[in-house]
């Protein structure tokens, strides 16, 4: 917390009613966008999660809280048992606690003996998380999704974010230009998935429901023992959107054992363990849901996201990084050469993955 940590926690538990009796405050995740932070009780329970939201990226945070409410209030009516992580209120009953210094906060519970991981290690976390993300949005099948609001417009539209691009290539400072020739070059080459992004878009058989958007392993917790997921968490982007988007991010982020930001394209290896799994896993809750057109998209979703998700690092690093957390010089070319790679690989084995595809969807 960029104030005084104590002034600051003071005046977040007083708004949301949570009594302070020996707490520890500590940084929680690797959040990009969002700080979020651990508060846990030395002496009880009374553990909760804070969380900053970063209004320069979630320009309206009411409209997030919002979009939640009617998720929350559909999943208590339809599905009583299902575990959504909803908001606590703030003592005037207010799901969002917004101060002109502090900013926009939001907290949640925190499930004790659950854990996160930022890498799926095991084929079995690859199907337990991907089928939570199948299950949130299936369980949101039926709701009215226009009385959602859009809470970045246009997050998943590649032919936008492809535009962008175009632009920061023409105004990008030419040391920047320099360093990025051979990653400019690969994103350039792939121009065919900016037209079969926009074919998906446009295609009615491929449905608007309300997505996750942002469907990376370690926004689901896990229990601790069991290795179960428990359930799916960061709900920022929850909004009317595709469902092959999530399934392509659970891809992107799910099937290579190298972190985001690692530019080797040695560790930028496929597992096709982890890639069937995962798509088992959704496919157990969305099967019943999907269009034959839907389905016919499985291995595109995943080429389409990484495409996208490598276009966003590089358009930030060439517009002097004013979107992403960076913590070194060249991070966001570093994460820009990772999808590079990422999709180059999994491109190498389509073939192989679209056999596995063609067995689940029979």
């Amino acid at each position: 917390m960029s104030l005084d940590r104590e002034t600051t926690l003071r005046t977040l538990c007083e708004a949301f009613g949570i009594a302070l009796n020996g707490h520890d405050c500590m940084d929680f995740g690797n959040g990009l966008i969002n700080s979020t932070y651990l508060l846990k009780d030395r002496h009880g329970d009374n553990d909760w999660i804070l969380q900053r939201v970063n209004t320069a990226v979630f320009k309206q945070p009411e409209l997030i809280a919002y979009n939640n409410y009617l998720a929350a209030d559909h999943l208590r009516r339809h599905f009583p048992d299902y575990r959504f992580m909803e908001g606590k209120r703030t003592a005037e009953g207010k799901d969002l606690f917004q101060d002109a210094v502090l900013g926009a906060w939001r907290v949640f519970p925190y499930i004790r003996n659950t854990v996160s991981h930022d890498n799926a290690t095991t084929p079995h976390q690859a199907y337990s998380a991907a089928q939570q993300f199948g299950r949130l949005t299936r369980n949101l099948d039926g709701i009215y999704t226009g009385a959602f609001k859009v809470i970045i417009p246009d997050f998943h539209h590649l032919p936008k974010r492809w535009a962008h691009f175009q632009e920061a290539l023409r105004t990008a400072a030419p040391e920047r230009l320099d360093d990025a020739l051979e990653t400019i070059a690969f994103y350039t080459g792939h121009e065919e998935l900016v037209h079969a992004f926009d074919a998906l878009l446009r295609d009615p058989q491929v449905s608007t429901r309300i997505t996750h958007n942002d469907t990376k392993l370690n926004n689901v917790l896990f229990d601790r023992d069991s290795n179960e997921a428990v359930c799916v968490v960061d709900l920022d982007t929850l909004m009317p959107g595709k469902a092959l988007f999530d399934l392509g991010d659970m891809i992107r982020t799910f099937i290579s054992p190298a972190a985001e930001d690692d530019p080797d394209p040695a560790h930028c290896t496929i597992r096709p363990e982890i890639f069937q799994a995962l798509v088992e896993g959704w496919f157990s809750e969305m099967a019943p849901l999907l269009s034959p057109a839907e389905k016919a998209r499985v291995f595109l979703s995943g080429q389409l996201l990484m495409m996208e998700q490598g276009v966003r690092f590089l358009t930030d690093f060439l517009e002097n990084d004013v979107y992403y957390r960076t913590l070194r010089p060249g991070h966001n070319l570093d994460r820009a050469r990772n999808q590079m790679h990422l999709l180059a690989a999994y491109t190498a084995r389509k073939g192989e993955l679209e056999a596995m595809i063609a067995g689940l969807v029979g």
